[in-house]
């Protein structure tokens, strides 16, 4: 992990592609272990999200890599935002 940047456009690319690989392994997992999905498709995307949460500790306390944290954070914040506004939990 030394090896790699600090950079906040790593961290937000990093930030993007880790909640939609670990949606997609959940989605396949689930998939191959009951022929019925006990999860709706908005609790398995919330679990992708929070997913970036330790990694993002991680890298923060363990690495130093405050700009790829810094990334990785304002990705999250984003697909957050999507979240709320894709599933119209917003009402003003």
């Amino acid at each position: 992990m030394d090896k790699i940047k600090d950079n906040i456009f790593l961290g937000i690319i990093l930030g993007a592609v880790i909640p939609m690989v670990s949606y997609a392994l959940i989605l396949s997992l689930l998939e191959l272990t009951s022929a019925v999905n006990p999860l709706r498709v908005s609790t398995m995307q919330v679990i992708a999200i929070f997913i970036n949460f330790p990694i993002f500790r991680n890298i923060l306390t363990k690495y130093k890599k405050d700009k790829l944290g810094r990334g990785m954070l304002l990705s999250t914040f984003i697909l957050a935002a999507w979240y709320i506004i894709h599933h119209n939990m917003l009402s003003f």
